[in-house]
């Protein structure tokens, strides 16, 4: 999948890139020692130390390249896309590999995982980079097994949508048809994994 790592946004995983403000000059930090010794600062002993924005962005130094061009090294302002964030999670729950120092055998136990489970959407989403940095970083896949759960739709088999104003309030289904009826047409609309499609008169009509 061609897929851009960056976004254009304030909230996420700053992209660890400084940009010289006169040159252009590219720098990429590999570690947060790397970084305090580029601003001249022991950050590892900081204990309020904040990789996030807006703190992030305040860490500058002097550009070198082609001797010294009097510029000044910037992070870029664009974040890595949360969805790299979320095919992380195999590592970061466990804060692999600084938690293994010890014994690196003991991540074989959390990885792979079994099997994990979303919806159908999640194919270029979780699912996709769950794979990519499994195989970036272990060289295999994330997970053995994936359940794959369809959409819930509208009458009309429209995905729900706040623009379309087409979203069911399930409470207004539970107070009016009750919960077993809720659950019979849910259960029985369609086969498991399949996309169904979800509103009172259909929930009304599966009895």
């Amino acid at each position: 999948v061609d897929w851009a790592l960056s976004r254009e946004r304030y909230w996420g995983t700053p992209l660890p890139l400084w940009e010289c403000d006169r040159c252009n000059a590219r720098h990429l930090v590999g570690s947060v020692a790397e970084l305090g010794q580029l601003v001249g600062q022991d950050l590892t002993q900081r204990g309020d130390l904040d990789l996030h924005r807006p703190q992030v962005d305040e860490w500058t130094w002097s550009c070198a390249a082609q001797g010294l061009c009097g510029g000044t090294m910037r992070r870029i302002r664009d974040v890595i896309d949360c969805w790299f964030d979320s095919g992380a999670m195999p590592f970061a729950q466990h804060h692999w590999p600084f938690a293994f120092t010890d014994d690196p055998s003991a991540f074989e136990s959390l990885f792979p995982a079994g099997f994990i489970s979303e919806g159908v959407d999640q194919t270029r989403g979780w699912f996709y980079t769950l794979h990519a940095l499994g195989v970036l970083m272990r060289g295999e896949p994330a997970f053995q097994n994936c359940i794959v759960l369809g959409h819930i739709l509208d009458e009309k088999g429209r995905k729900m949508s706040k623009r379309l104003g087409n979203i069911v309030d399930p409470w207004t289904v539970l107070d009016s048809e009750g919960a077993d009826a809720l659950r019979y047409y849910l259960f029985t609309a369609s086969p498991p994994g399949q996309p169904r499609r979800f509103s009172q008169a259909l929930v009304q009509r599966s009895l």
